[in-house]
């Protein structure tokens, strides 16, 4: 990360807990995301381009899907439509690349010196395939998905789940996040966030 965060912050009194956001933050899977669903529906006749995908995703599916509709007439229900981008999700993720994001490089360094949790609103098998392919599922102490909520973010309901998860109070974690939403979602959760988009940013003028 170019401005790294200092994980001795960790062994003061500061924090007991990380909590980290999944996609955006430790990996890049969401073109694999976009393909399945694009995939998906196109089964049932109906096209899903970029801006639908990437202008609505960020909830749980049972949240984003009618998003990607747009109120169009679709034979299939919204929790099919899911079950069948499930599959397809899972075909993609056991065989394409899993591109890993700077973040993900605290895993090892925090592991063991705090607690650390996942709170993302994606679903579960695709969560658990990734984590499986990459070794990282031992890092974790709790992992809390779409499907454990009631609600996805800007709701705070993942972040607290992780917390009671992790017996932690949520203002002893540290949540690192990379969107508008799950800044929101932790900071109404109690936590302090570390928003990883400021911390990959390049200073204006900056060479790529």
């Amino acid at each position: 990360m170019s401005a790294a965060l200092d994980v001795t912050v960790f062994d003061g009194a500061a924090f007991d807990g990380a909590v980290f956001d999944f996609d955006g933050t430790l990996v890049d899977t969401m073109p694999l995301h976009y393909e399945a669903y694009r995939r998906t529906f196109a089964e049932c006749g109906l096209d899903l381009t970029p801006a639908d995908f990437y202008d609505h995703v960020g909830g749980a599916a049972r949240e984003t899907i009618p998003r990607f509709l747009r109120g169009r007439a679709c034979p299939w229900t919204v929790a099919q439509l899911h079950a069948r981008k499930q599959e397809v999700v899972a075909e993609v993720l056991a065989s394409a690349e899993i591109p890993q994001l700077a973040t993900s490089l605290l895993l090892p360094l925090l592991h063991g010196r705090v607690k650390i949790g996942l709170a993302s609103s994606g679903s579960r098998p695709g969560i658990e395939l990734v984590l499986a392919r990459l070794g990282w599922a031992r890092y974790f102490d709790v992992v809390v998905t779409g499907e454990d909520a009631p609600h996805g973010k800007p709701a705070p309901d993942l972040f607290l789940l992780a917390a009671r998860g992790l017996q932690l109070d949520p203002a002893r974690c540290l949540a690192f996040e990379d969107t508008a939403d799950g800044v929101a979602a932790a900071r109404a959760a109690g936590m302090t966030v570390f928003d990883v988009r400021r911390a990959t940013a390049r200073p204006p003028g900056a060479a790529p």
